[in-house]
């Protein structure tokens, strides 16, 4: 398994890291808040990882931090719980809100997650619960950066661009951050936009 990558961020999206180690590019999926985290394009980042196998690829998922790892693969034990909506999750709430959702048996918010239907929360609560107090969460914090959310502006695209890799067809992307946007005013951080336009979509 490859543990880390330690090398210059060649490329950041919302939601994909490109990471140049010693002239090998290597792209990983990430969740908007380790997308944050990574730092800047040009810096010398690292970053832990998780290679996927599947009979037709080989997918690589990048983390800033153990705990957001370590409930990634909490979240693929969990049947009907593949990587993209692990990612989709994580991307939704920070690691310690999704923990305290499942240690308090708290169905009607994890169905709130884009993707949760009742069935597979009543499993994470069920298969989960018993292993979430065991893990080193952070605490939450929140640290990004207030910018502006017009519909012109940077962010607004970037949070189209995020749901649309975590699946949302575009249409649908525009108007759930739109919506979402509306609903939070011009001083919302990015990762809060893009959290709110997930449960709008």
């Amino acid at each position: 398994m490859i543990e880390f990558l330690n090398g210059r961020l060649a490329s950041k999206q919302a939601t994909r890291l490109v990471i140049d180690v010693g002239g090998v590019a290597f792209g990983l999926d990430v969740s908007l808040r380790a997308s944050e985290k990574a730092g800047n394009v040009g810096d010398t980042v690292q970053v832990l990882t998780y290679l996927h196998v599947r009979e037709e690829a080989l997918d690589l998922y990048g983390f800033t931090d153990a705990a957001e790892r370590a409930l990634f693969l909490k979240l693929l034990s969990v049947s009907g719980v593949g990587p993209k909506l692990a990612l989709r999750i994580l991307s939704a709430v920070s690691p310690q809100q999704l923990a305290n959702m499942i240690l308090h048996g708290d169905v009607r918010a994890l169905t709130a997650l884009k993707g949760v239907g009742k069935k597979t929360a009543e499993v994470l609560i069920a298969s989960l619960r018993a292993s979430m107090s065991k893990l080193d969460l952070p605490a939450d914090g929140h640290d990004a950066v207030a910018v502006e959310s017009t519909p012109e502006g940077g962010i607004f695209r970037d949070a189209v661009m995020a749901l649309v890799s975590l699946g949302v067809k575009e249409a649908p992307a525009q108007e759930a951050v739109r919506k979402a946007s509306q609903k939070l005013g011009p001083d919302v951080t990015t990762s809060v936009l893009i959290a709110q336009a997930l449960q709008e979509a």
